[in-house]
């Protein structure tokens, strides 16, 4: 197969004019889903089918790095009180769909479950009382929207059983709430709406997700119905390492179909919005203080890191704050010492990292896994309580210039899974009519996608790749570039040579199913 007459992004690719003035039109060979051959186009005769794209762009297939997939799925198909300024706001949003969520299955149905809370920026702090008057008999729990936090009513309490002093629920709590719902629930269905989520994505050029869902994703991708074209990479906590050590699957071992097993997570601390992210300071202005949540001591770390090194399992550390950012590195540099020598190992999320730390990321050759989404989603936030240290919130650039690999990722259901909003913001950090925050922290679009690719268009590599139905954007302001890369439109989606989306025909058969 070749793709004849496509234009290829600058810096993704090999291919350069003659006289090296830049890029030229160029023919993409493909044969048993690897690329052959990238040449001028025109300048090697067709073998086998030929697609011209009569000049249109094309780059390597995108990646998102860090998904919960089975949350993400269901997250498409809840409520939300995302734009809820207020709990009173938030609670007239769930007493509507309870009042719909009861008439269908009664208090004794499925539970109902709202997503997209953010009570960090609401006025006053929600009460049970407040979502008991709204919702009534019917089981109900709001999902903060960086999940490490919920907000249960007492029928929902009730139903499951846990010991609440408090109004909300956070970081294992919250957690374990949502598993248990989670487990409650029909997994046929679930896997097809992961299969759907997966195919939805296809569309927007996703070729690959790290899925790092909490409850045994690796047994959740051995379930025939969860058959996908998308590559699929699975991480495990460490209530499964049993599981993981029966299964001997270590990281890169085929698990079924196209996933494959990834890395041990370990979360360390919390999250900004929830205000458990672990800082080396104390947090200012409304909370009054506090340095966030530790979930994991220095000896626990080295216990699993050991361990997951022993099972042959990369290892991703969930650290926000700079104090957990700066014990994973600690860890790290002591596994280190004591051996360890598993690849890829990475930090997840690395929303705020002191200066003195990001040389120590390179030194290690540890990938930093950042979603750019979040610097914009928790803004305001970091201004109120990370006031006096926001200049060290995600700093892409600064990571890259010192040479830490950085990957790029949505934390759906956190954010959409669409890696174009990721590209968008890591490339402009503004979206609709705000100011641009820490523009200097802005990288290239060249950068972006490389950092949203495992691929690039070349000889031996996959032929994953993305067929673009517009140019690139070009041009010094950031409002209309962010614009026209969150709107971009894909016109085919290609994983190893197959197309699993054609706009010309809506989703591929492959894709849907």
């Amino acid at each position: 197969m070749r793709l004849a007459n496509a234009l290829l992004l600058d810096g993704l690719c090999s291919l350069r004019a003659a006289d090296g003035s830049g890029e030229v039109l160029a023919d993409i060979d493909i044969v048993d889903g690897v690329i052959e051959r990238v040449s001028p186009a025109g300048s090697t005769p067709s073998v086998g089918e030929r697609d011209d794209l009569e000049g249109a762009t094309v780059i390597p297939g995108l990646w998102d790095e860090h998904t919960h997939m089975g949350q993400w799925a269901r997250h498409r198909t809840r409520p939300s009180v995302l734009a809820a300024a207020s709990a009173e706001e938030a609670a007239a949003i769930a007493g509507t769909a309870a009042r719909a969520h009861g008439a269908r299955s009664g208090a004794d149905g499925d539970p109902l479950v709202l997503v997209g809370m953010r009570d960090a920026l609401w006025p006053t702090p929600p009460t049970r009382a407040l979502l008991d008057a709204a919702t009534g008999a019917v089981p109900t729990l709001v999902v903060s929207s960086d999940v490490h936090c919920s907000w249960p009513n007492s029928a929902m309490l009730t139903r499951l059983g846990p010991t609440l002093d408090d109004t909300l629920l956070r970081e294992d709590a919250a957690f374990d709430t949502l598993q248990a719902i989670e487990g409650m629930l029909d997994t046929d269905a679930l896997d097809l709406l992961v299969v759907d989520a997966l195919a939805a994505a296809a569309e927007r050029g996703v070729v690959g997700v790290v899925d790092l869902d909490f409850d045994d994703a690796v047994g959740a991708w051995l379930r025939p119905a969860r058959a996908t074209p998308t590559r699929i990479e699975v991480g495990v906590y460490q209530q499964d390492l049993e599981l993981a050590e029966q299964r001997g699957l270590r990281t890169g071992d085929p698990i079924a179909g196209t996933a494959r097993m990834g890395r041990l997570k370990v979360i360390t601390d919390g999250s900004l919005g929830t205000r458990t992210a672990w800082t080396a300071h104390p947090y200012v202005g409304a909370t009054g203080g506090g340095t966030g949540v530790r979930n994991v001591d220095d000896a626990d770390l080295d216990r699993l890191l050991a361990r997951a090194g022993g099972l042959g399992l990369a290892a991703a550390v969930h650290a926000i704050g700079d104090a957990a950012v700066s014990a994973a590195i600690d860890a790290f540099e002591r596994a280190a010492s004591a051996g360890r020598r598993t690849a890829d190992d990475r930090i997840e999320h690395a929303q705020l990292v002191a200066e003195a730390d990001i040389p120590r990321i390179a030194r290690l050759g540890l990938t930093a896994s950042v979603q750019p989404e979040h610097a914009l989603d928790d803004r305001e936030l970091t201004e109120s309580l990370w006031a006096d240290r926001s200049g060290n919130a995600f700093r892409i650039r600064s990571l890259l210039e010192a040479g830490v690999p950085v990957v790029l990722g949505s934390d759906a259901p956190v954010t959409p899974l669409d890696p174009w909003r990721a590209i968008a913001t890591a490339v402009t950090r503004t979206r609709g009519d705000e100011e641009p925050w820490q523009r200097e922290e802005a990288i290239t679009i060249e950068q972006a996608i490389a950092a949203s690719a495992r691929t690039r268009i070349a000889a031996g590599e996959p032929a994953d790749l993305v067929v673009l139905g517009a140019p690139l954007p070009d041009g010094d302001d950031p409002h209309v570039v962010a614009a026209a890369l969150r709107s971009i439109a894909v016109e085919r989606t290609l994983v190893g040579g197959e197309a699993v989306f054609d706009a010309s025909g809506s989703r591929s058969d492959a894709a849907a199913g």
